[in-house]
C-alpha cells in the first residue's frame, strides 16, 4: 500500500521538482534588490527561455539574490550554444551546475 502511495505521489509531482541531479543552467544576471527584468526580456526576445527567480530556489547558488537563469539544459555543449546566442544579442552569462530545490510554478 505504501509503495502504491509513493508511486502516486511521484507521478503527481511536477517534473521540475523531480530533478535529482545537478544540470547546467546559464546564469545571466544576479541582483540584490529586484529582478533584472530588462535582461530577462531581452533574452526572451532573442528566443532564449529564462526565468527571474530567487537564488534560494537552487542548490549551488548563493542565497539572497534575484537571478535571471535558464531552464536546465541537457549538456554543457547545449549551455555553451545558448550562451553564444545570448552574446549575439549583447548579453553575457555563465554556465553553472545547479539543481532546482523548489518546484517551478
Amino acid at each position: 500500500m505504501i509503495r502504491v502511495m509513493m508511486v502516486a505521489l511521484l507521478l503527481a509531482v511536477p517534473a521540475a521538482a523531480q530533478q535529482t541531479r545537478t544540470a547546467p543552467h546559464n546564469l545571466y544576471s544576479s541582483t540584490r534588490n529586484q529582478a533584472d527584468l530588462v535582461t530577462m526580456r531581452r533574452l526572451i526576445a532573442c528566443g532564449i527561455q529564462v526565468a527571474a527567480e530567487d537564488s534560494g530556489y537552487y542548490e549551488g547558488l548563493a542565497p539572497d539574490f534575484y537571478v535571471v537563469i535558464s531552464d536546465p539544459l541537457p549538456s554543457r555543449e547545449a549551455a555553451e550554444a545558448q550562451l553564444a546566442r545570448a552574446r549575439q544579442c549583447g548579453i553575457e552569462g555563465q554556465t553553472r551546475m545547479v539543481r532546482r530545490r523548489i518546484a517551478a510554478h
